[in-house]
């Protein structure tokens, strides 16, 4: 491989096992003599390192690549004209203009529209990255600023960080719940895209949102139906749900107490069980997701 290739996890709603399947994939294939770096993409709360188990921490850096008006009190004339543009409420006013930190979105179009030039755009901290060293590979994780709205920004830095770290093999991407900003950037740019679903409606309701990003980025897609046997007359709908997607089944995944035993004990599954139920239906499904990619161990 001239390059990394970039498997993304997601999952529409939280809770369905996608860090569990991100972990495992990781620490499987390092096992299996394969060059990998993982990234959390969940910058508001990442957990990929604890669900590998025990870290070191090798660097961390504060990135410094938000926007957020100032305005010059001196220079203002007091038109408003800041304050009726800003889409986001983030200018109040109280017999002048008063920026509101927390929901500027730096898009400078209160800059734009002031005549006066008595608004600037000052850089603040994004959030930071950290670079870990795991049993099993090194993680790229972030963590956001606290009240930080650039999220999707933070995570494509940290993909790019991954790439500058590896040349080739693989890169999983653990990307945040939902389908927000975060999961969007994880998602772009990406080889494949494993879906992990739980055997309930509103799980394939917001796994059809993330359907619709892999579409929008010509993304070839698969999914995981996690603790499959919880409510197994679903099932059949999951597939059915699947084939009208064109997404591809790689296999289903029991209810394993042991997974909840290898958070509590901060090592992972393949780690602290390795003969469980649980690992010997994700590592069938670890070795389709290697033929699918075409890469060979």
């Amino acid at each position: 491989m001239s390059r990394a290739l970039e498997v993304v996890v997601a999952s529409g709603k939280g809770g369905t096992g996608k860090t569990t399947i991100s972990s495992f994939l990781l620490s499987y294939f390092s096992k299996r003599g394969l060059n990998i770096i993982g990234v959390d993409a969940d910058v508001e709360a990442p957990d990929l390192v604890i669900a590998l188990g025990q870290a070191k921490l090798r660097n961390s850096e504060e990135i410094h690549d938000s926007l957020i008006a100032i305005i010059n009190e001196d220079r203002c004339t007091l038109c408003g004209k800041c304050y009726d543009a800003c889409q986001f409420s983030a200018i109040d006013w109280n017999g002048k203009p008063i920026v509101i930190r927390e929901l500027c979105e730096g898009c400078e179009v209160c800059s734009y529209v002031c005549d006066a030039n008595a608004i600037r755009m000052e850089k603040i901290k994004t959030g930071e990255i950290k670079i870990y060293d795991t049993e099993f590979c090194k993680v790229i994780t972030g963590e956001l600023e606290i009240g930080r709205k650039h999220s999707g920004k933070l995570v494509d830095i940290l993909k790019n960080v991954a790439r500058d770290n590896i040349k080739n093999g693989v890169i999983i991407v653990d990307a945040a719940a939902g389908t927000g900003c975060p999961v969007i950037s994880s998602i772009a740019g990406s080889d494949y895209l494993v879906i992990v679903v739980e055997p309930t409606i509103y799980s394939i309701r917001t796994a059809t949102k993330i359907v619709r990003i892999g579409e929008n980025f010509g993304v070839n897609m698969g999914c995981v139906i996690n603790k499959y046997d919880m409510n197994k007359p679903y099932v059949e709908s999951i597939e059915k749900w699947a084939r009208e997607n064109n997404v591809n089944i790689l296999g289903a995944v029991p209810y394993d107490e042991s997974i909840v035993r290898a958070y509590v004990s901060m090592q992972g599954i393949l780690k602290y069980s390795p003969n469980s139920i649980a690992v010997k239906y994700m590592k069938e499904i670890a070795e389709k997701l290697l033929d699918i990619l075409g890469v060979e161990i």
